[in-house]
């Protein structure tokens, strides 16, 4: 956990000292070094024979943790969205977005294309570890990809300004979003703890703590505890952007304009903003960056501390 936190906060410090000077290659090797990482721990996946029987089993742990941590946030975001928003104001948007608006097949498409090519990374992976591929993987080739990432996300960390520059455009109330996300997911943690005995309560908790961010959270979990909890991690947290994505009209009815922001996590600065902001009201985005980047920023210090534990 050591290595993993001076990494990460390490190159987080040196962005801030360059942040005059925004260093605009360090997105394109993020997003290589995402490739590369599912890439390799497809392989190993593919090449255990014990963890590919099983995917089923771990495709039913991360459904049911899905399920719990979306009920528990989309509670929390109706209990707040009750408490700040005044009646008058609720009854107005209820009228105005009602749930009406879809998004196409096509633009579905383009709002998940990057999930879709890491997901063909990761399933290549799986292929070649099956045909045997592990067998010449460079020993610790995953860490040292894992090094390049924390590197890549840390200093994007420190030269992020987005974070003050949006902190100017939220009500009070609304600055507590993020806390009621995390806590949300973690009780839903908590009740698939209940329900799934065979993991400890903290691995639960480091799995779910990737609110979304499925690409950082699952390759901490395979490096720090083992990858078929990393697999369980990389599972809930794609599953976690997908419900986002297909289900924010449905959610938006249920639990209000908030639930799609909860439930989004760690992507609702990207990759759900644009479903985010057309379902609950470009209103929400300020909201929702926010919301995503405080999340986001949470991954790399939650993560790493519940997998010590």
């Amino acid at each position: 956990m050591f290595i993993v936190l001076l990494i990460l906060w390490g190159s987080a410090v040196v962005g801030y000292l360059l942040r005059r000077w925004p260093q605009h290659w360090v997105g394109r090797i993020l997003t290589l070094s995402i490739w590369v990482m599912l890439f390799f721990i497809g392989i190993e996946i593919g090449g255990n024979e014990v963890l590919t029987r099983s995917l089923g089993q771990l495709g039913a742990k991360a459904l049911l943790i899905t399920i719990l941590t979306t009920l528990c946030c989309c509670i929390g975001a109706m209990l707040m969205w009750r408490c700040v928003q005044p009646k008058n104001e609720r009854q107005a948007h209820k009228t105005n977005h009602s749930g009406k608006q879809q998004f196409s097949l096509r633009g579905l498409c383009v709002t998940m294309h990057e999930s879709l090519i890491i997901f063909a990374c990761f399933a290549g992976g799986c292929v070649m570890g099956y045909w045997g591929a592990d067998n010449y993987l460079p020993e610790q080739a995953s860490f040292y990809s894992l090094c390049v990432l924390l590197i890549c996300v840390g200093f994007g960390i420190g030269q992020n300004e987005e974070l003050r520059r949006n902190f100017r455009h939220l009500k009070k109330g609304f600055v507590l979003m993020p806390i009621i996300t995390i806590t949300g997911t973690w009780i839903g943690a908590l009740l698939t703890a209940l329900l799934i005995t065979d993991r400890s309560i903290a691995d639960w908790l480091a799995v779910s703590s990737g609110f979304g961010y499925y690409s950082l959270s699952s390759m901490l979990i395979t490096e720090m505890r083992d990858v078929e909890l990393g697999t369980i991690a990389l599972m809930y947290n794609v599953l976690r952007e997908v419900t986002t994505l297909l289900f924010a009209p449905l959610l938006l009815r249920l639990f209000g304009p908030l639930a799609p922001i909860s439930l989004g996590g760690a992507t609702t600065a990207d990759t759900t903003l644009p479903v985010i902001s057309r379902i609950s009201g470009t209103q929400f985005v300020p909201i929702a960056i926010f919301h995503g980047l405080v999340v986001d920023l949470s991954v790399p210090f939650l993560v790493p501390l519940f997998c010590s534990l």
